[in-house]
């Protein structure tokens, strides 16, 4: 009798983003299972997001490059291209010159809280640090769609404290990985700041 060809393995597929929306509620219950008790780790307030009072130069810059972006959308007759362009002009006026309000941060055994938003730890990937404005920044890989990326400012609360809960739930990311429009995104801002900041 002819031998039986060996059977190959599937190739592996990649593993889909999740979307809660598209969950029963039976997804939820095996982790609601092994935190046992519902337990709040470490809670603090800091700004909703990283904020410094830019400096004129900065104004000046966007508003040069918002005329020049509305000067080329007309040249081409793309109207609707100026009112993008001056949506996200307004957009980035309002991020930079009015500071955020203050939130609450919150870990639990359960996952972690954002102001009103709450995310299950198995919705969440790994983590980071970095600093932002000088300001110290806990960022968090997640499996969903969206948000791809949580930020969160520590403000006064201590990183190595932070660090040392979170490593419990989740792997610490020495060097995180970075997209090729995230490189590129960084290489422009060294080279052509919009700010002067050693004025």
């Amino acid at each position: 009798m002819p031998k039986e060809a060996p059977q190959k393995n599937p190739p592996r597929k990649e593993q889909p983003q999740l979307d809660p929306q598209e969950m029963g509620p039976e997804f939820f219950t095996p982790k609601m299972m092994e935190a046992e008790e519902i337990k709040t780790l470490l809670e603090w307030e800091a700004p909703a997001r990283p904020f410094r009072k830019k400096d004129r130069s900065y104004y000046t810059t966007i508003a040069v490059l918002v005329i020049l972006l509305v000067l080329i959308a007309f040249l081409i007759q793309e109207f609707l291209l100026v009112g993008v362009i001056l949506a996200f002009a307004f957009v980035a006026y309002v991020l930079a010159f009015v500071p955020p309000h203050d939130i609450t941060y919150r870990v639990s055994t359960q996952g972690i809280t954002i102001g009103e938003d709450f995310y299950f730890w198995h919705f969440l990937d790994s983590f980071w640090f970095k600093e932002k404005d000088k300001q110290k920044i806990l960022h968090i890989q997640t499996r969903l769609r969206f948000p791809a990326q949580l930020m969160i400012v520590l403000g006064t609360e201590d990183e190595e404290k932070v660090k040392k809960i979170m490593a419990k739930f989740l792997p610490f990311v020495e060097v995180p990985y970075k997209s090729l429009m995230e490189k590129w995104a960084e290489s422009l801002q060294k080279h052509f700041p919009l700010e002067n900041i050693h004025r």
